[in-house]
């Protein structure tokens, strides 16, 4: 067998892992499911007893409602720590399959590339401040409204609070799982990232609950950040769009006084949410080739013995290898 250096790409994670086998990230999955199933339990539980401290056993119905009711603060937080909660379960189960937080596999640098993150962060906010500026000029909807008077009170106040604070959490929830978690899983029995990009796209969209038109955009975002996870080698670029796209979907949505429950939204608005992301990723896979990067990591020789570790190499952030990260399976059978 020659010596070569081998590539491993993000959605191959898994398959690169040693002791890897078939059946280990099909028990990732059920493992996190059940883990989130508990969550959920417990968490509903205690939204009980909190209404119940509160004196919602005079008209339980009416509270009981709130939870499902996102123009409510108690929609909000119920509606976000949902989801929220996704997040640890898919690292405990990763931890209790392979020994390690799924946290250590958010790029292909073994955690956060915190600068890419504000990087896109800001990226993402400008193109969201256009798209902003175009749906408040020309929607006929509530986003037209921001015009004529924003929509002020306390309860605005705890909402925006809670959307700024809870937000993050929830948007990085829903990349761990969707695109991080699920992409590794299926990469790890098919090596081609279209598999890993597209098969999670509908169980993404089906969590949306929005007309034809709205699902064809959140279809769009998928598809779209599900391939700047593998172009850039790591989830910041979905994070960062998705957090800020929240941000400004519920933020506007609260301060212009639209319907948050509502499952579609005026033909303007459909469009500029459509847009952002392709004019995001358009930017962001500029940025990453302007700045030298590539979409898998370079390793060193490879054989079947765990790699040592590898210093960072100057100017190419994407060649760092972790010590604990065997040479990819589907190099190695092309090498002999």
């Amino acid at each position: 067998m020659r010596n070569r250096p081998h590539t491993l790409h993000y959605h191959r994670q898994f398959a690169a892992l040693p002791g890897n086998r078939w059946c280990k990230p099909l028990l990732v999955a059920v493992l996190a499911a059940v883990f989130y199933l508990i969550a959920i339990v417990l968490f509903v539980g205690f939204f009980l007893w909190a209404l119940f401290a509160l004196g919602a056993d005079s008209d339980f119905n009416a509270w009981s409602e709130r939870f499902i009711d996102m123009n409510t603060t108690t929609g909000v937080l119920f509606g976000l720590i949902s989801v929220i909660l996704m997040w640890p379960a898919a690292e405990l189960a990763t931890l209790c399959i392979y020994r390690r937080l799924f946290s250590s596999m958010f790029s292909l640098r073994g955690g956060m590339r915190w600068g890419r993150l504000g990087r896109y962060l800001l990226v993402g906010a400008a193109v969201w401040v256009v798209c902003a500026i175009v749906m408040v000029a020309f929607s006929d909807g509530s986003m037209g409204h921001l015009t004529s008077g924003i929509v002020w009170n306390s309860q605005v106040f705890a909402m925006l609070v809670a959307i700024i604070l809870l937000v993050p959490f929830q948007a990085t929830a829903e990349e761990v799982v969707f695109r991080g978690l699920a992409m590794n899983i299926i990469g790890s029995w098919l090596r081609h990232p279209a598999w890993a990009v597209l098969i999670p796209v509908p169980f993404f969209v089906v969590g949306h609950v929005y007309d034809l038109p709205g699902l064809i955009d959140v279809g769009i975002f998928a598809v779209i950040v599900g391939a700047l996870t593998i172009i850039t080698g790591g989830l910041e670029a979905g994070i960062a769009f998705h957090i800020v796209n929240n941000v400004f979907a519920f933020g506007l949505g609260v301060l212009a006084g639209a319907d948050l429950n509502a499952t579609s939204a005026p033909t303007v608005e459909v469009v500029m949410s459509i847009a952002a992301p392709i004019v995001f990723g358009i930017i962001v896979v500029l940025d990453h080739r302007r700045r030298g990067g590539s979409s898998f990591r370079r390793g060193g020789p490879s054989n079947r013995e765990p790699m040592r570790p590898l210093g960072d190499s100057p100017g190419n952030e994407e060649t760092a290898v972790d010590s604990d990260v065997n040479a990819d399976p589907e190099t190695e059978a092309n090498l002999s």
